[in-house]
């Protein structure tokens, strides 16, 4: 997401005090730090265009950076289904550039409450609708981890594109999902695919997830949101419309 340097500081833990069971374990694991990802290089070296290796301390940085954005994601979540008052741990400017992917977020563990709820034949694999919600946030976190350690910039527009054309499958009834990858979201997918046709569950879980997912790549695609990676000795971020690059850190 690499919006600015803010996320930099310390987020402190989510409040989950007075969230019912299970989703306050379930939330609190979340919470958590990923465990850390072996910093894994290619061999044969890159292709020309990526030739400088990037320094482990730099991609551990950015890969802090990543779960900051996660746990401020999350504390939207959770301000907006259970504590409104909830402040996030941002300036109001920067929390508000947040929200969209909050509200995603949101969207998509009210369809995984209704899924499960709706779909017995899921409950062998999911114990509970927010077991459910924690591994499809903990896969897609973790492609994000992945993507940041393999550290192949390839600008903006290409994601944007991509997330583009998930939209485009869902609206057309067809599952964009990577069983192998995304297991856990593709089976969400699959349940709300068939229960897309009950006017209740269109209306009030599928066509907000829908718009959720067009508002977020909206504003992944807007100038407040530039690609954040790792060359040489510098953490830097694109300036974005051809204007070069920012260093937002050095390695000594």
């Amino acid at each position: 997401m690499a919006k600015s340097t803010q996320r930099l500081h310390l987020v402190p833990s989510l409040d989950t005090q007075g969230i019912p069971e299970p989703w306050n374990t379930s939330l609190q694991r979340l919470d958590c730090p990923t465990p850390g990802l072996l910093l894994v290089y290619p061999s044969p070296p890159l292709e020309p265009r990526t030739t400088q290796i990037a320094a482990p301390a730099l991609i551990q940085q950015r890969l802090d950076m990543e779960e900051a954005d996660w746990r401020i994601a999350l504390y939207w979540v959770v301000k907006k289904k259970w504590n409104p008052k909830l402040k996030i741990p941002l300036k109001q400017a920067a929390a508000n550039l947040y929200q969209p992917w909050g509200e995603l977020l949101y969207r998509g563990l009210e369809l995984c409450i209704e899924c499960h709820r709706l779909s017995p034949s899921s409950h062998t694999l999911y114990s509970s609708d927010a077991f459910w919600y924690e591994r499809v946030m903990q896969e897609a976190k973790h492609i994000s981890m992945r993507a940041i350690v393999a550290n192949e910039p390839t600008g903006k527009s290409s994601s944007v594109e991509e997330r583009y054309d998930i939209i485009k499958a869902l609206k057309a009834l067809t599952n964009p999902a990577n069983p192998r990858t995304s297991p856990h979201f593709h089976r969400l997918m699959e349940v709300a695919l068939t229960l897309e046709h009950q006017d209740a569950f269109n209306d009030r879980y599928w066509k907000p997830f829908l718009r959720a997912c067009s508002q977020w790549t909206q504003c992944t695609a807007s100038r407040s949101c530039q690609e954040t990676f790792v060359t040489g000795n510098k953490l830097v971020q694109r300036c974005g419309q051809g204007r070069g690059t920012i260093t937002l850190l050095r390695a000594p």
